[in-house]
């Protein structure tokens, strides 16, 4: 299933509209801001713990697995990832008194085609 994360910049959830995410997502190119809706019966996790899309604060970091539908992205899942000091993934090294944070992040995504050679 493809994937989007990135920091919430806004959750939207009116009566009068789909409930949806925006996110901040850093690229190479600098920010991209996305929008997905959030479909029904979808399932909000933080760790084991479920949570109700209410519960989505600005600045948290998200993963959202998607559906890609003609013009418009549908979040089925969303993994709010908390952060926490653990210097084996590279993340809240630093000063104890310092706030956790995010120093680097590298995802790698690749297709692999198989070619079958034919003898003869």
């Amino acid at each position: 299933m493809p994937t989007i994360w990135g920091h919430v910049e806004l959750v939207v959830n009116q009566p009068e509209s789909p409930p949806s995410l925006v996110l901040n997502k850093r690229t190479t190119f600098g920010t991209c801001r996305t929008e997905c809706i959030v479909g029904m019966g979808v399932r909000i996790l933080k760790g084991f713990e479920p949570l109700s899309l209410d519960e989505i604060r600005s600045g948290d970091f998200v993963i959202a697995t998607i559906t890609e539908h003609a013009g418009w992205l549908e979040a089925e899942r969303i993994e709010v990832i908390e952060f926490r000091h653990d210097s084996v993934m590279g993340v809240g090294e630093g000063d104890a008194d310092q706030p956790n944070q995010l120093l680097h992040s590298t995802r790698v995504e690749c297709n692999v085609v198989w070619h079958r050679e034919q003898a003869g």
